[in-house]
């Protein structure tokens, strides 16, 4: 029964975010449904009555919402804030836009597919976050959209299809995606390296050969680009933006190289690699900022790094109030008795919550303190020799899976803005992000198992 419940409250979770309930409410509702059946249901508050024991696991010191949440924001604090403070500093100088213009016309028009691709690949590989390199490319697909004729209803999907897959797991990527995994397993973000190149190939090969052939498709069926006045100004607002302050591409990508350098070859710690690309940034798009507006800039880009880490976090709290109920422990145990391999039981369960919400570091928030102690125990022993550079690959990977299912709410924001619905954009959107990683993850846990790699010698 206690089981049921905790798998009813994950689905409760789900509906409400589905329905447009906003992250830290339908996670407080879920945790108050869980802890409230678990009392009424399985006895757990019958010592201290069910209503202290529902406050308590709210709100207690020792294992409660407020504290999984507290932990989870001041362990990750500096990912999510950095992280973003370097993607502002992008958008703002107009680099994002230089890179992405010089991709562009050094592959020409005729190569709109793989220019727009590789765009979005090297601005979120580069740091910069999904929301920034969307905003910073839009006017330039728009306008290649039209030269091209591709029908608008495919923005979404060339969108995701270069900055929402491989980019954020690939070996040595600074996105939030790859470095929790790696920071809570004590590993390189690089670590895995060759497998992980050539997994994220063969994902790379997938999701191109599906762009290619889906927009022929869509060619092919009379389907043609419908200019709408929405373009109309955001093209015409790029063509009167002011470049001239704008730095050179070769400029705009050095932070971009300075942090990845730092991070995979120099390996400062994580935070260290933040700030030493921000002051990069800083340093290369010093004429490009406009001075009066700077600090304004720096709060908006450490704010939206806020907003994103609480909503994590308010995720993360709610595993923290599942683990306090006492059937926790059977369905850990039910998990580790259906799946013994820990790489494999990490996939399953980290994209698995990855989809109830919606959010891949939320999956995996909520994970990997599943998997450390039910395989791996004390990390610094690692007495079941687990390979934790197989498993941090491999984890970072599952979180953008089944992440971005409609309710997730990038996916959400991306179709909207492009004047989009989901009746006509999502699916192919889906066979990128979510049907071409799962492909690619279970190759990869293929490999593993065949090459005995789950476990060090």
């Amino acid at each position: 029964m206690g089981i049921f419940l905790i798998l009813l409250s994950i689905a409760l979770v789900i509906v409400l975010v589905f329905r447009g309930v906003p992250v830290f409410y339908s996670a407080v509702i879920a945790s108050l449904f869980c802890l409230l059946t678990a009392a009424l249901f399985t006895g757990a508050g019958t010592d201290a009555g069910i209503v202290n024991y529902v406050i308590n696991g709210m709100t207690s010191m020792d294992s409660s919402y407020v504290k999984g949440l507290g932990n989870y924001f001041t362990t990750n604090f500096c990912i999510f804030v950095l992280g973003a403070i370097f993607g502002k500093l992008f958008d703002n100088s107009g680099a994002a836009d230089a890179i992405a213009e010089a991709i562009v016309s050094r592959m020409g028009a005729k190569a709109v597919i793989p220019a727009i691709l590789l765009v979005g690949w090297v601005l979120t590989y580069g740091g910069v976050s999904v929301f920034v390199a969307f905003f910073a490319m839009y006017p330039l697909m728009l306008s290649l959209f039209k030269e091209a004729d591709i029908p608008r209803r495919l923005l979404p999907l060339f969108y995701f299809a270069g900055a929402g897959t491989s980019s954020g797991w690939f070996p040595g990527s600074p996105q939030a995606h790859n470095l929790l995994p790696s920071t809570a397993l004590g590993v390189s973000p690089s670590s895995w390296l060759v497998p992980g190149i050539f997994f994220a190939i063969i994902e790379m090969i997938i999701v191109v050969g599906f762009v290619f052939f889906y927009t022929n498709r869509c060619k092919k069926n009379g389907e043609h680009y419908e200019l709408t006045e929405a373009d109309k100004k955001i093209i015409a607002e790029k063509e009167a933006k002011d470049a001239s302050r704008r730095p050179s591409w070769l400029v705009a990508a050095l932070p971009m190289v300075v942090l990845i350098i730092v991070l995979n070859v120099v390996k400062l710690p994580v935070p260290v690699s933040l700030l030493v690309g921000i002051l990069a940034a800083i340093i290369c798009f010093f004429k490009s900022f406009d001075l009066s507006k700077f600090w304004g800039m720096m709060s908006e880009g450490a704010m939206g790094g806020v907003s994103s880490l609480f909503n994590t976090a308010a995720i993360v709290g709610f595993g923290s109030v599942v683990q306090a109920v006492p059937a926790y422990a059977p369905l850990c145990g039910l998990l580790v008795g259906a799946v013994s391999n820990p790489i494999v039981a990490s996939v399953i369960t980290v994209g698995g919550l990855a989809g109830v919400t919606g959010s891949g570091t939320g999956g995996i928030g909520l994970a990997m303190p599943v998997v450390i102690e039910n395989f791996i125990g004390d990390l610094a022993v690692n007495a079941n020799h687990v390979n934790l550079a197989a498993l941090a690959r491999c984890t970072s990977i599952a979180a953008l899976t089944l992440d971005s299912l409609p309710h997730c709410g990038l996916v959400v924001s991306v179709i909207s803005y492009t004047g989009n619905d989901h009746k006509s954009s999502y699916l192919p959107c889906a066979v990128v992000f979510c049907l071409a990683p799962v492909i690619t993850v279970a190759l990869m846990l293929l490999f593993i198992v065949v090459t005995g790699q789950t476990y060090l010698m």
